[in-house]
């Protein structure tokens, strides 16, 4: 097994854990509960393949469902932010991306975090969109948008910053 296929398995499996046992416990506010395992799918390297990334999006969100009972909530958030990832690279590292000459956790923090913030926001809506799934809830799904992916935001940009050394892209 290569050394990039091993970090992506312990990457899925850590930040899997990390979601189900510890941070669904967390209920600040009584509401807010960070999802930093849409990390999995943001630092993802850019150069895998196409169809087994999709797949992996589906397999984490369908396991963060079947526990939460959400659904497919998370399985089809986590698949749109899968799906939309390479325009949200495109816009955010241009040329780079094109040229498949991008690390994502090898880029200045500032481009890492437009990038987190286009992807949660995304994320999130989808997600809330589907949970909350009424129209006259609208401000309600934008207030669990908003509140939860700046809790997610400013958790994941944390745990960047104190492992982004250690991990490899």
């Amino acid at each position: 097994m290569n050394r990039t296929l091993l970090n992506n398995v312990l990457r899925f499996i850590g930040f899997l854990v990390l979601q189900l046992f510890l941070l669904d416990r967390i209920n600040f506010l009584g509401y807010i509960n960070p999802m930093i395992y849409i990390l999995f799918i943001i630092l993802f390297p850019v150069e895998n393949k196409r169809w087994s990334f999709m797949l992996l999006a589906f397999t984490i969100g369908i396991i963060l469902d079947t526990f939460q009972d959400t659904g497919g909530a998370h399985a089809a958030a986590c698949l749109t932010l899968a799906y939309t990832r390479p325009m949200w690279l495109s816009l955010v590292y241009g040329e780079s991306y094109k040229m498949k000459n991008v690390k994502i956790l090898k880029t200045p923090m500032d481009k890492l975090a437009v990038l987190m913030v286009l992807c949660i926001a995304l994320h999130h809506l989808v997600f809330f969109s589907l949970v909350i799934f009424n129209t006259s809830q609208i401000l309600y799904t934008l207030k669990l948008t908003l509140s939860v992916g700046l809790a997610s935001l400013l958790l994941s940009s944390f745990l960047l910053l104190l492992f982004k050394h250690r991990i490899k892209a």
